[in-house]
């Protein structure tokens, strides 16, 4: 399909039309495919939710964000690229809720990246990371507002700028996907600050020319409209 001069692929990995994917003046550039879209659907009791799974590929790493908590999905995704757990050289977790980070630990020989106090994690080594990381084509920054703490990504691809937005920004599943910086969290989550969070998404919308959220569809950024 194509929009906006741009083409998406069944997995939902925008391309400039005409263009070869991941090339800046010959160089490689980062490249984004969502493995697994994000769900969020409210039931009597609780939710049934999984939040959505990226695939971020650079000149030298493979990253995976928020690989969310259903297993089947996840793996028959990283299986139709040709992957497996093993493959991954860092996980990326934008904030600690499960429905994000439950299935963190199958990836055994990452490193990963997360908002807990802002350290990565290399078995029992903890360090402070670089905003840059993950690759000069990906800088990390904070987003709290959804929780106290929490990251999300922008990262230049030649398609445009995408943020990874964590739960900044999400959705219901059959809710109308129609973006406003003042929107409900319907988490209602301790430690949600919404005064933080329109920041927090004022800040992406800012950044980013697709914004693709933690449960729902990706979209484009019209600033004109914010």
């Amino acid at each position: 399909m194509t929009n906006g001069g741009y083409e998406r692929s069944s997995g939902f990995e925008l391309r400039p039309s005409g263009l070869e994917t991941g090339k800046r003046g010959g160089v490689d550039m980062a490249e984004v495919k969502i493995l697994v879209e994000g769900y969020a659907k409210r039931l009597e009791r609780g939710w049934a939710a999984s939040s959505t799974a990226c695939l971020i590929q650079t000149e030298n790493k493979r990253i995976i964000t928020d690989p969310g908590c259903n297993r089947t999905k996840l793996l028959g995704a990283l299986n139709r690229e040709g992957l497996g757990t093993d493959d991954m050289d860092y996980v990326f977790l934008s904030h600690c809720h499960l429905d994000h980070i439950l299935l963190a630990g199958i990836f055994a020989k990452a490193k990963f990246v997360t908002s807990e106090m802002n350290f990565i994690y290399n078995e029992d080594l903890i360090l402070a990371f670089d905003r840059h990381v993950l690759g000069r084509d990906i800088e990390i920054i904070e987003t709290p507002g959804h929780l106290s703490e929490h990251l999300s990504l922008l990262v230049d691809t030649s398609a445009g700028t995408m943020a990874i937005a964590g739960d900044t920004i999400w959705w219901e599943d059959g809710e109308e996907q129609s973006f406003s910086l003042d929107q409900e969290d319907h988490s209602q989550g301790k430690g949600l600050d919404m005064e933080k969070l329109v920041n927090s998404r004022r800040k992406l919308i800012k950044a980013a020319d697709y914004i693709i959220p933690g449960h729902g569809q990706m979209f484009e950024v019209k600033r004109s409209n914010y």
